[in-house]
């Protein structure tokens, strides 16, 4: 069996930044072991297989990282409609484990309409997670250290500026899940945000764009006032700096009458090239 599949950078205007990923556009007949096997063969943050709706989408996808599948992220959504349009305005709906996901590319940006944000647990130990990221606990800002959802938990971790940021090192902490930080200090002035996310436990040492992150994060700094309140949240984040593939991230909050209605995120997607596989 040939499994043709397309490489994109997404989160990217511009080759060899934002976040890698392969889409195989028929995964019908592509058994689940072997959809983890490609997977870990590719070594990319993730990749994706493209089957036959089930219920209300136009496709079903599901996404793999080198360890393991995932429910929802944000990157392979992104890239997956790209390549299932061919970069073409039009709406998919995509069948995920968290549900189906609408997204629309439009002028070149590819935005998702993300599950609303569920606050989890507070982890009250600072002093521990600055151990973890080798920082000082007077590195960690003045917010909680909090798990937030929209199918992907991490938890979002807030430091004091770029020089924290850039003297992370990630060793064995209290937390297994992903830690997302991040910093209102920033390179470019067009960003709000400049953040690093940490996934040992997916197979992802650091990764370089996070979209499943940017409707919580936007959430997150929303509720502690971060960033300011209003019908209409815009949050852009730079991320991947550190490890050399720059990445831009929007997202947009709309809310009323004091409640969050609706949560989208996105950004822009480089086509790399593609390839094949045969599988006896």
């Amino acid at each position: 069996m040939k499994l043709e599949y397309a490489r994109v950078d997404v989160f990217t205007d511009r080759p060899f930044g934002g976040n890698q990923l392969a889409v195989f556009p028929s995964g019908r007949d592509v058994a689940d072991d072997t959809m983890q096997q490609l997977a870990r063969e590719l070594l990319i943050a993730e990749t994706t297989f493209v089957l036959p709706r089930e219920k209300d989408g136009d496709h079903r996808v599901r996404i793999f990282t080198p360890e393991r599948e995932l429910p929802f992220a944000g990157h392979p959504t992104v890239g997956t409609t790209w390549v299932l349009t061919g970069g073409q305005d039009g709406t998919r709906r995509l069948e995920l484990g968290v549900g189906t996901i609408e997204v629309t590319v439009r002028n070149g940006f590819v935005e998702m309409q993300q599950p609303l944000p569920q606050f989890g647990e507070i982890f009250a130990d600072v002093a521990a997670i600055a151990r973890s990221l080798s920082l000082d606990v007077a590195d960690i800002a003045e917010a909680p250290i909090q798990q937030v959802s929209s199918g992907l938990p991490l938890y979002f971790v807030r430091v004091r500026g770029l020089d924290a940021m850039r003297r992370i090192r990630v060793v064995p902490g209290p937390i297994k899940d992903p830690l997302y930080v991040f910093t209102t200090e920033t390179v470019e002035p067009g960003s709000t945000l400049h953040a690093r996310m940490f996934a040992v436990s997916l197979g992802v040492a650091e990764d370089p764009a996070t979209g499943g992150a940017q409707g919580p994060l936007a959430a997150y700094c929303v509720r502690y006032g971060i960033v300011p309140a209003g019908p209409e949240v815009r949050v852009r984040t730079e991320q991947g700096f550190e490890i050399g593939r720059r990445s831009i991230l929007d997202a947009r909050l709309i809310i009323g009458d004091g409640k969050l209605v609706s949560v989208y995120a996105g950004g822009r997607v480089v086509p790399m090239g593609g390839g094949w596989f045969d599988i006896p």
